[in-house]
């Protein structure tokens, strides 16, 4: 008796499982009226619309990374989260006009030059030069060049909470070259 209860449960379920499909493919389309005329959307609305966030990235492995993390959060809107990639004691700037200052972006693409660093007072210090091309909401394109500079504090004498490689400060101008050859060939010293 107990194998036939199990019989029938298992048909059951299968029942289950197989009738829906097949009332699903036996459908007939429903008549449908046309669909109205459509509004064309704004270019930039369009391009907002359409364009997906680039995949997260959180690195603060080594300056180039945390960099291209930082510019992440900016392509990503994530404001706050960019704002937290500088020291906590020089941030650029109170962060309502830092999140204004990119009320007008829509995407930053970012080369590298070879970082430069130096260990001091149980402190690295790296100066990490590069080009950006900022894409504005209006299609505009600026490019930039200039340095950023680097601290991580010795992780193996650090406390609670850790403080991890943090962007002390950045010097960017508009470049007249293209965006590829912008990259200065170096920095200071950090």
């Amino acid at each position: 008796m107990n194998y036939r209860h199990l019989v029938v449960c298992s048909a059951a379920v299968l029942s289950l499982h197989i009738v829906p499909g097949f009332a699903q493919e036996a459908k007939q389309p429903e008549a449908t009226t046309p669909a109205p005329a459509e509004t064309p959307v704004p270019k930039e609305q369009a391009a907002t619309a359409t364009q997906t966030p680039p995949e997260y990235l959180d690195d603060r492995s080594n300056p180039e990374a945390l960099i291209k993390s930082y510019y992440n959060a900016i392509n990503r809107q994530e404001y706050a989260r960019a704002y937290s990639y500088y020291a906590s004691d020089s941030p650029p700037q109170p962060f309502p006009q830092f999140q204004a200052g990119y009320e007008t972006t829509a995407t930053v693409s970012v080369l590298f030059g070879k970082a430069v660093g130096e260990g001091a007072a149980g402190s690295a210090y790296w100066s990490q030069p590069m080009a950006i091309k900022s894409e504005g909401k209006d299609g505009s394109v600026t490019v930039f060049n200039g340095c950023y500079r680097l601290r991580l504090a010795n992780p193996a004498i650090q406390g609670v909470p850790y403080v991890p490689l943090s962007i002390l400060d950045g010097t960017l101008q508009k470049s007249d070259q293209p965006f590829e050859q912008s990259v200065p060939e170096g920095c200071e010293a950090p």
